[in-house]
């Protein structure tokens, strides 16, 4: 039989990627940093109040249900591995 021979002799081998860019400077960071949240379309009162109320109703109703599934499963498992005897 004969063997395949590659085209490129180190076709698989890995490659290296570019040499990192050198370090910015903190302030040059920071700038950007305030530039990217200036671009931020930020909610207005109205609508920050009202998603703030769905999370806290979420939240409340959430935990309802655990705490009855929860009350619901103790009560059960409790009749059920300690039988009043008698």
């Amino acid at each position: 039989m004969a063997k395949a021979i590659p085209t490129e002799p180190r076709a698989n081998r890995v490659q290296r990627t570019t040499t990192p860019a050198p370090r910015r400077g903190l302030i040059r960071n920071f700038e950007d940093i305030l530039g990217e949240l200036r671009k931020v379309i930020w909610p207005s009162w109205g609508e920050l109040r009202t998603m703030t109320f769905v999370v806290i109703v979420t939240v409340v109703v959430v935990s309802l249900m655990l705490g009855l599934i929860d009350y619901v499963l103790t009560q059960t498992l409790v009749k059920l591995e300690f039988p009043k005897v008698g």
